[in-house]
């Protein structure tokens, strides 16, 4: 037992003991304790799987790492033995936890226990990315031609690098008028995944700058006119405003501002009070159009970050797209510019009942040759207590971005390019589709309709779009979808719009209309314009030949967890890396066999989908025998009622027979 004992502490001891220094042997080797790594072949896999050694860079550079095997001592001892099985070990871990992905020209290696955050569904929009700041340089290099300036490589910030993929591909895609890439982090985890993935790529290391820092702090101190970036991107997990402040200052002028937020439950009006302490501003709750009120709520929380430092911003691209919100934005230095800020913002007043609104800006700004005059705007006179068409209460939200959100000529560029270039990124035919419904969306007005929002509201049959696009183009109006989603964005009127479905109402009433409903006001009023609903080949869109959108990929496709740095310890599973995320309530149920499962609505007599159904139509026996119980039982007592009404009969005969015999 003592001999056990001593032999137990003395493994224990030496478990937690640093590997030994690596030494070369006769055979050109090395050793690291009992582990032998040939000098063959370089491979970089497992030069990372090693790297997590503490061994010197002075010791590693003279050597390539090669093939990993567990060398037998000549003499077994304790201090071998042990050693060799703890360094197995920990290499096998290393093998198990790296996950390996490829995208498009970059591969980067990375932790599987959440050490650095990847998300594989955001490659549009690294692809996106690469397309602006190409389309970017262009136009940088013509104003520098129109200046008489020598252009000079941009210099690109990314904030928040995570794995360093985003950076990585930015080197090896943009192509050689980038200077170079400074990639942050606030992990150190995040910084090793970037240096050894830097490595793996072969990009070389003045092209990609690791650093760890705070991403506000290194934002903030690269504020001064000589030290500012050409892009700034700013990508975080969740709402990018704690970075806004630092980032509209770390862009140089007239530079590209990149800006995620993936919190659109907050800017689509989920939780108001967060969306006005995160933006200063409040959402519409549940409006069909919340998505586009999302982006321009973030367009104004990035000017008005930036008219704090005379600064003003100019969009290039507004997208909400799966999960996300993704905007590029040109920041200018103009003290005059910051002014007319008071002209961009709007607010809305939302009907609650038929979902008509008015939109009043927040200033008016009237330029008479040189004079400039700023005014405080009147209230609109349409605007009253309550809603013109339904009589409903108005509710208010806002302020938000008013003026455009993209820049027509801008995507027109990105359209021309992908032309010519359909192979450069993966997702090419997405971006086309998308980049085509920005281009013929309308550019000056605001806020989009689902093709069933009106007749929701007056309870009518949806006609098909095409039919609403229709007579709305052959009213005089312009009409157009949105690239958000299908619908309907036009500068028709309320009345106008009503009228279209008061006309439709005639031929296809709704029923049960309640006295004080919102479609009994409105269908109470004849149309006041002729409505033709002729077809109108525009109502199919300028290209209707190009796929705009686009199914997601697979179930559950949103955004990953969050990085934990290393410290967790729990794998992430291989949905999650694919981009998959369930929650609890999908986690934990399971979606029934069809092929054995009974239709609960035809059960209760209310399925409608009669043989379309993938359930089984058939109520369960223990149903039918209580049906057959409950039926006998009905019948037993119709049974007994009749021998009890009999018996009645019966009774109430006998006194009349017995009154008689007496009388006789």
């Amino acid at each position: 037992m003592i001999a056990n004992r001593l032999n137990r502490i003395a493994k224990n001891s030496l478990l937690f003991q640093r590997p030994q220094k690596i030494f070369q042997n006769n055979n050109n080797s090395l050793i690291i304790n009992s582990i032998q790594i040939n000098n063959n072949n370089n491979n970089k896999l497992k030069d990372y799987f090693l790297s997590s050694f503490s061994t010197s860079k002075r010791e590693m550079d003279d050597v390539k790492m090669n093939d990993v095997k567990v060398v037998e001592p000549k003499e077994s001892t304790l201090e071998t033995t042990t050693t060799t099985t703890t360094t197995t070990t920990t290499v096998e871990k290393e093998k198990s936890n790296i996950v390996t992905v490829i995208e498009n020209s970059a591969t980067i290696l990375y932790n599987n226990q959440n050490e650095v955050f990847y998300n594989p569904v955001q490659e549009f929009n690294r692809d996106m990315s690469i397309l602006m700041i190409k389309l970017f340089i262009e136009e940088r290099k013509k104003e520098c031609l129109g200046r008489g300036k020598p252009f000079k490589k941009i210099r690109v910030l990314e904030a928040l690098a995570a794995t360093g993929l985003r950076s990585i591909r930015y080197a090896k895609e943009i192509g050689e008028d980038l200077d170079y890439i400074l990639a942050n982090d606030i992990l150190q985890s995040a910084v090793d995944s970037i240096v050894k993935n830097r490595a793996y790529n072969n990009v070389p290391e003045e092209r990609i700058k690791p650093n760890l820092g705070d991403a506000t702090m290194v934002m903030m101190e690269n504020r001064s006119h000589n030290k500012q970036y050409d892009v700034v991107d700013v990508d975080p997990y969740g709402a990018p405003t704690p970075f806004l402040d630092s980032a509209v200052q770390a862009v140089a002028d007239g530079g590209l501002l990149c800006v995620t937020a993936t919190d659109t439950s907050v800017l689509c009006g989920s939780y108001p009070e967060a969306c006005f302490h995160k933006y200063q501003s409040v959402p519409v709750h549940r409006a069909g159009y919340c998505h586009e009120m999302g982006l321009r709520i973030l367009l104004h929380s990035i000017e008005q970050h930036a008219n704090r430092y005379k600064r003003h911003i100019v969009p290039l691209l507004s997208l909400s797209v799966d999960f996300y919100v993704r905007v590029f934005v040109r920041v200018y230095s103009s003290p005059l510019e910051a002014k007319k800020a008071l002209s961009k913002m709007a607010n809305i007043f939302s009907c609650i009942g038929c979902g008509s609104f008015h939109i009043q800006p927040t200033g008016v700004v009237k330029e008479e040759g040189n004079n400039i005059k700023y005014k405080v705007p009147l209230l609109n006179k349409e605007v009253g207590s309550h809603c013109e068409h339904c009589t409903k209460q108005y509710q208010f939200a806002g302020p938000f971005w008013a003026k455009r959100i993209h820049n027509a000529d801008f995507c027109k560029q990105a359209l021309s390019f992908l032309e010519k270039n359909p192979t450069t990124f993966n997702t090419s035919r997405r971006m086309f589709g998308v980049l085509t419904s920005v281009v013929d969306e309308l550019p000056d007005q605001m806020f989009y309709f689902k093709s069933d929002h009106f007749t929701h509201t007056l309870h009518l049959s949806t006609p098909p779009t095409s039919l609403i696009k229709s007579a709305i183009l052959n009213g005089g109006f312009k009409v157009s979808s949105s690239h958000v989603l299908p619908s309907i964005k036009t500068d028709a009127p309320f009345q106008f719009l009503w009228d279209i479905f008061r006309t439709y109402a005639k031929d296809n009433p709704p029923k049960n209309l309640g006295p004080d409903s919102p479609a009994k006001h409105i269908l109470s009023k004849e149309p006041t314009n002729k409505i033709d609903f002729t077809f109108n080949p525009l109502a199919k869109g300028e290209h209707p030949d190009v796929p705009k959108y686009f199914p997601n990929p697979k179930e559950n496709w949103g955004p990953g967890s969050r990085a934990t740095g290393g410290k967790s310890t729990k794998k992430r599973s291989s949905d999650e890396i694919n981009g998959g995320t369930e929650n609890k309530k999908s986690r934990n149920k399971k979606k029934k066999d069809p092929t054995t499962t009974n239709c609960v609505y035809f059960i209760h007599n209310k399925c409608f989908k009669g043989d379309k159904c993938e359930y089984i139509h058939s109520k369960p026996d223990s149903i039918n025998d209580n049906n057959n119980n409950n039926n006998n039982n009905n019948n037993n007592n119709n049974n007994n009622n009749n021998n009890n009404n009999n018996n009645n009969n019966n009774n109430t005969s006998q006194p009349d027979s017995t009154v008689t015999t007496a009388d006789k």
